[in-house]
């Protein structure tokens, strides 16, 4: 008899793949909603840890369980990205990676965070002000936010070549990520950013988990590109 479904676990690869576009990017503007110490300074941790404690260490959480979904994400658009679109499915997955880890990075910062309350305020200032200040903390911090940007631009173009979603949606990631990138870190842009990723990235989880699991187990030549993402 012929299978005509997949193990249960290539399906939860899909699964994962699809929740994870949806999330992670949803979750970034849910954060940004409530994040108590945008900007990360030393003022502004301290108040922050003082006057929202509970508010920061939420934030934290959200922060590292968006860095874990960046990597399923990244490597579902990798596993369908086997022919057209492979190069940049390979750099994007690099990317995603890179990019959980700056968000790891920023939501352990602000769990430590939480513990400056209770301390002497210029000692507690100072304290954050050094770390921030380091020159080897700096160049990382950039990079990784530097990934975490081209990310969220290289992946949608590797679905696209991929046939998995239409052109509005690079084409839209890529303008929303570089106008982004030079706007100050304010609620409205950050919260604004992140919602439109969210509708480019949901409509790509979303066709994911709506597949065949014939057409996410299939070779790149055998696997159709569906009419309706090319509109």
């Amino acid at each position: 008899m012929t299978e005509t479904t997949a193990p249960l676990a290539r399906r939860l690869r899909r699964y994962t793949t699809g929740a994870a576009l949806i999330a992670f990017p949803l979750l970034m503007a849910v954060e940004t909603a409530f994040d108590p110490a945008l900007g990360g300074n030393g003022e502004i941790m301290y108040r922050a840890s003082t006057e929202d404690a509970g508010a920061l260490a939420v934030s934290g959480v959200f922060l590292l369980v968006i860095g874990l979904l960046m990597t399923p994400a990244g490597l579902g658009i990798l596993h369908l990205a086997r022919d057209r679109g492979a190069a940049l499915a390979n750099l994007g997955a690099v990317l995603a990676v890179l990019a959980g880890l700056r968000f790891m990075g920023t939501g352990i910062f602000y769990l430590v965070g939480t513990g400056l309350a209770g301390g002497d305020r210029a000692e507690m200032v100072a304290f954050v002000e050094r770390v921030n200040s380091g020159w080897v903390l700096g160049v990382l911090v950039l990079g990784l936010a530097i990934c975490a940007h081209l990310s969220v631009i290289v992946l949608p173009w590797a679905a696209w070549r991929a046939g998995l979603i239409g052109l509005w949606g690079p084409v839209v990631a890529t303008v929303v990520v570089l106008v982004h990138f030079f706007l100050p870190m304010e609620l409205a842009y950050e919260f604004a950013t992140f919602g439109i990723l969210a509708a480019v990235f949901g409509s790509l989880g979303v066709g994911i988990l709506r597949m065949a699991d014939a057409e996410w187990d299939a070779t790149p030549a055998a696997r159709p590109v569906r009419e309706r993402l090319t509109v």
